[in-house]
């Protein structure tokens, strides 16, 4: 196992950012300061060929101007507050607004926006610990929070491992939005990959994308990946939550509790399998229907609607405003914390 930190570059006002190279002789994964975003994360096929499984730019610059969250952890709240507005204790905060009239990813200052600082796991050789701050009122969110997100390479697989700590009682909701193309990052739609999860249900939204509070069972819609399918199966539908997403766009509700496993996703053409596991009680899959950035992506590749699918591990959206969501109230006392890994190997023929 080794970990080397390098300077990676700058961002657009001039703050440098580094990158940790994690490697362990199985899988390779590029970590950067800015958004404390997975950049590069290459796993061998079924020949042995290495193979870098998310999609990424070439700078940070270009990941600020993009803007989607690529690779990047996101919070305060990942996913979408209704209104921008939420209560607690009795009080109302007022977020920012930036997606019909709603709050998507915490706002204009979110952890995606942000540049960690980065230092070696206490142990020295098994990762690297990221760590930012979001200020009191920062997007209208109360407390300050504190967030440390650790990387650890783990066998063939990727753990990320998140804790948040504040001064206040507020609202936390973390995830990785990872864009995974198991043929390679520069492979074109991932149409053909194979889904499988156990979600018995999905939360229905209305059109913007906001949950109504309403579970709906998978059984016999096209949003059922108990027994896996390709994700082009079912995409065009006519189905009311896929014309309103535009494809999948959707948050899966989990069975069970703990670090367990909730999704396998397989690569045709590479036969990379990559096994989800996660501590979390949903996940937001999303079939990168809006994916047409203006600048090139690594390697000068030029990514296209439905050219990644995310696997984002996560707590409700919208659960402040929801009663009958699991809470997602974090104080000092009770400090967030949670886990998902990201497991590889390759699929049986």
């Amino acid at each position: 196992m080794s970990v080397l930190i390098r300077e990676f570059g700058k961002t657009s006002d001039g703050t440098p950012v580094q990158v940790a190279v994690l490697n362990n002789g199985e899988i390779e994964a590029h970590i950067l300061s800015y958004a404390a975003l997975i950049h590069k994360l290459i796993v061998p096929d079924r020949k042995g060929n290495p193979v870098d499984v998310v999609l990424g730019y070439p700078d940070v610059p270009t990941y600020e101007k993009e803007g989607g969250s690529m690779g990047a952890v996101v919070g305060r709240y990942a996913n979408r507050i209704a209104g921008a507005r939420f209560f607690l204790n009795a009080e109302e905060y007022h977020l920012t607004v930036n997606d019909h009239g709603n709050c998507l990813h915490s706002g204009k200052n979110g952890f995606n926006r942000k540049v960690f600082e980065m230092e070696l796991s206490q142990s020295g050789d098994d990762g690297v610990i990221l760590r930012a701050v979001s200020p009191d009122g920062e997007d209208g969110f109360p407390g300050t929070v504190t967030l440390e997100v650790e990387y650890t390479l783990v066998g063939t697989g990727l753990m990320i491992q998140y804790t948040a700590s504040t001064d206040a009682p507020t609202v936390v909701n973390i995830t990785n939005h990872s864009y995974f193309n198991l043929n390679g990052h520069d492979s074109g739609t991932v149409l053909g990959h194979r889904l499988q999860m156990p979600a018995t249900a999905y939360l229905e939204t209305d059109e913007n994308l906001i949950p109504t509070g309403n579970k709906i069972p998978v059984t016999g819609t096209p949003m059922d990946f108990r027994e896996e399918k390709t994700i082009g199966r079912d995409i065009g539908a006519d189905y009311p939550a896929l014309k309103i997403g535009n494809g999948y766009d959707h948050c899966f509700l989990l069975p069970d509790t703990g670090l367990r496993h909730v999704a396998w996703l397989t690569g045709p053409q590479t036969g990379i399998r990559m096994e989800t596991l996660t501590t979390l009680p949903a996940m937001q899959v999303y079939s990168s229907n809006s994916l047409e950035p203006e600048s090139a992506g690594k390697d000068g590749v030029q990514y296209h609607k439905q050219g990644a699918v995310c696997l984002e591990t996560q707590d409700y959206p919208d659960a402040p405003n929801q009663m009958d969501f699991p809470d997602t109230t974090v104080t000092p006392k009770a400090a967030y914390s949670a886990t998902t890994l990201y497991r590889f190997d390759i699929a049986p023929l």
